[in-house]
């Protein structure tokens, strides 16, 4: 049995450049090129198109060379496979356009897929909590916090309801909500698991990453998010997140 694809993994590798035309043709070239390498690199009969979103950074008039990743491997309830996969159509200027596309196995694949493959999924979110309650160094940046950092990852929500040093729980939702909430895409996500060093200050910089809610409280809890970025990078790691760092947690130094 071929193993499902992971976070990280490169698409598209060899994929010969799209020639110029209108943003929903070569969207519709790419989901078709995806779809037969989904295809190709598992066990699936067949991989069907579920949603798309295209986002357009400049013009599209020249030829385009894609290139993909996955973001996200999802076991759903009727244990078909969801696959998540963000694709860069780049030109001469960067990038042209960024195309999000979801797809899922159109028959029930009998194997379990693990939900760590899953950014803000029950068993990521689990497993977060798990490390964030045992980081003595990350419970010192939250000892006089008693409120809620919330990040969507890739669309997803999670709140870490934080309270005097303590993590009290690790949801996709707390009750009275998130002081303020960071959104980081699935690609950016990515970066953040599989680059060399913890970028988050590199990456927020750049504008690749959006708060909204209380900008007092964000720019408060700025080392504590990096220090949960830290967590996250050594769960991708041993979760088997493509390019993922596996560092342990003891080395890192706090921000």
């Amino acid at each position: 049995m071929t193993p499902p694809l992971a976070p990280g993994q490169r698409l598209l590798a060899s994929a010969p450049d799209l020639a110029p035309g209108s943003a929903l043709a070569l969207a519709d070239a790419v989901a078709t090129a995806l779809s037969s390498e989904i295809i190709d690199s598992s066990d699936l009969v067949s991989a069907e198109l579920v949603s798309a979103d295209l986002e357009l950074k400049g013009q599209l008039t020249k030829a385009a060379t894609p290139a993909a990743v996955v973001t996200a491997v999802v076991g759903e309830r009727d244990a078909r496979v969801r696959t998540e996969v963000t694709v860069f159509l780049n030109g001469d200027a960067g990038v042209a356009a960024v195309l999000r596309l979801a797809f899922t196995s159109a028959e029930a694949v009998d194997r379990s897929v693990s939900g760590l493959l899953c950014p803000g999924s029950r068993e990521w979110n689990a497993e977060l909590h798990r490390r964030l309650s045992d980081d003595e160094s990350f419970a010192r940046l939250i000892e006089s916090y008693d409120g809620t950092v919330g990040i969507s990852i890739g669309g997803r929500p999670v709140h870490i309801r934080c309270y005097r040093g303590q993590v009290l729980e690790v949801v996709a939702r707390a009750v009275k909500g998130a002081d303020f909430v960071l959104d980081i895409p699935g690609e950016v996500f990515i970066d953040l698991m599989s680059s060399n060093d913890n970028s988050f200050m590199e990456t927020a910089m750049l504008g690749k990453m959006r708060s909204s809610g209380s900008g007092y409280e964000y720019l408060r809890m700025t080392s504590a998010l990096i220090r949960i970025i830290d967590n996250a990078r050594v769960l991708a790691g041993t979760a088997g997140y493509v390019g993922a760092t596996t560092t342990s947690i003891e080395t890192l130094q706090v921000a």
